[in-house]
């Protein structure tokens, strides 16, 4: 059984289904499309606010439909806070907070968890530090009680720590033999440079984390995790009255403090296309992405935009699926996408291609984006990926771990409270002409980075031969080498 609070029975059948109430009747005629119905309307409960005594905000939306509760803590702590010379501390001290605490072992904290049948998470982002916690309605309190512990007293164990830093290095080796890895992380450096939080490996580099102290954890831990410094988003069985005291009791040793706001060099811009080259010898495929530093979540255009890249590779049957995967065969699947982060996160098309097609693939590519640049979409293709997000959208909303994931969005992009709400009604809203804009605004293959890594010696004179730009030849992190 669905829950109710997701969208109106006859809206969603109806969108789904269109013409379905004319099945088994003579004068059905099959051969006309069946008419478009109105946008459903999406029905959420209300969300419910309060502030605990320590500042700590809570955001709550009650669904009784299963005993089920879902806590997402909002931490504003992403990996755009590390240190230019530490990337990698806002994951690590994450990755650490369940490694053991004032009164409990690594073990017992997973023993306790399992034994309730309860899951939870830590980890960072770009945009913030999430902690979750699902568990069954009538183990709320034990859940509550280790969760609680692990956000207000991790101690970092030493043992522990050495651990999680050597799995670290090896992974930041291990992603050293990855060129689509490598790609990306050197396409993040080519386009916003080492003075931007987002040039940066978030993973942290082998310098970044051999330096690394238990110490420096330990710092970052007590300058961001704080409760005037988070949100709590809870969704599921319970009541305001009844997870309220609840709440109160487990965070209320929760000590406020000053918090800061994340310090950003304005947005890097790309003068004009230039082909970056990452030599990768025996590369039976290259690794290509394709873009610039972009758009922030907070734009105007976000939903238009987000229906253009669904035409042009935000989906299966995407234009450069389509030309890259079904008619060239060149690579298993060709896409693209706008990061829409708290600052201009990037635009991407990527894919992995045959190395002997690396040339024709950089072509197709550019292409595509030149001809959404040029001319936009059809009336045909937005009124389609209008259906697909349509039909799509109610399944984020089945489970209360889904819902909270949701709202935590909300929190993250202060974004209003009926964003949800409103959010179909939106995406009808947007109208060719617009989408047709974004594409020409947001679009100019001119002024985008082509950074792919492949065996140079197979494939670098046939690009260069092709004259997408200038040419750069990089090592593994995109910096540039010296002829």
């Amino acid at each position: 059984m669905k829950p109710n609070y997701l969208l109106a029975v006859s809206g969603i059948i109806g969108a789904l289904l269109m013409a379905g109430q004319t099945h088994g009747q003579s004068t059905l005629d099959r051969g006309k499309q069946p008419p478009g119905q109105p946008v459903p309307t999406v029905k959420l409960p209300a969300i419910q606010k309060f502030t605990l005594p320590n500042g700590l905000k809570v955001l709550l939306v009650e669904n009784h439909e299963l005993p089920l509760v879902a806590f997402n803590l909002v931490v504003n702590a992403g990996t755009e806070f590390d240190p230019l010379d530490q990337p990698g501390l806002s994951s690590m001290t994450a990755d650490m907070m369940d490694e053991g605490t004032k009164s409990r072992t690594a073990l017992q904290i997973a023993d306790e968890i399992d034994f309730i049948g309860a899951s939870m998470d830590v980890r960072a982002t770009t945009d913030g530090t999430f902690a979750s916690l699902n568990t069954l309605t009538k183990h709320t309190d034990a859940a509550l009680n280790v969760f609680a512990d692990v956000l207000l007293h991790p101690t970092f164990p030493q043992a522990e720590f050495d651990r999680i830093k050597n799995q670290r290095l090896t992974s930041i080796l291990q992603q050293k033999d990855q060129p689509g890895t490598i790609a990306s992380n050197a396409f993040s450096y080519v386009v916003y440079g080492p003075q931007h939080p987002y040039g940066i490996n978030s993973s942290g580099t082998e310098s970044s984390i051999s330096n690394l102290t238990r110490e420096s954890l330990v710092s970052f831990y007590e300058s961001h995790y704080l409760p005037t410094n988070a949100t709590m988003v809870v969704v599921g069985d319970v009541s305001l009255a009844s997870v309220t005291p609840k709440l109160e009791k487990a965070f209320s040793s929760w000590k406020k403090g000053e918090t800061r706001a994340a310090s950003f060099p304005p947005t890097p811009s790309v003068d004009r296309r230039r082909v970056y080259m990452i030599d990768k010898p025996g590369a039976a495929q290259s690794e290509i992405r394709i873009g610039y530093p972009a758009l922030a979540r907070n734009t105007e255009d976000f939903q238009t935009v987000n229906l253009m890249n669904r035409v042009l590779g935000g989906q299966f049957s995407s234009r450069l699926n389509i030309s890259l995967r079904e008619k060239h065969g060149y690579t298993y699947g060709a896409r693209s996408s706008f990061s829409f982060n708290k600052k201009p996160g990037p635009f991407i098309a990527n894919a992995a291609v045959t190395t002997a097609k690396t040339d024709s693939s950089i072509l197709e590519f550019l292409s595509e984006i030149d001809l959404m640049h040029n001319e936009g979409v059809t009336a045909d293709e937005l009124a389609f990926v209008k259906k697909g997000l349509t039909g799509n959208f109610a399944l984020s909303f089945e489970t209360p771990s889904q819902v909270a994931n949701a709202l935590r969005n909300l929190v993250l992009y202060d974004l209003p409270d009926d964003y949800y709400q409103t959010y179909l009604q939106a995406i009808d809203k947007v109208t060719l002409d617009e989408v047709k804009g974004a594409a020409k605004k947001y679009l100019d293959s001119s002024k985008m980075a082509v950074v792919f890594v492949g065996d140079l010696s197979v494939v670098r004179e046939s690009v260069e031969k092709m004259n997408f730009g200038e040419t750069v030849l990089c090592d593994t992190d995109g910096k540039k080498i010296n002829p």
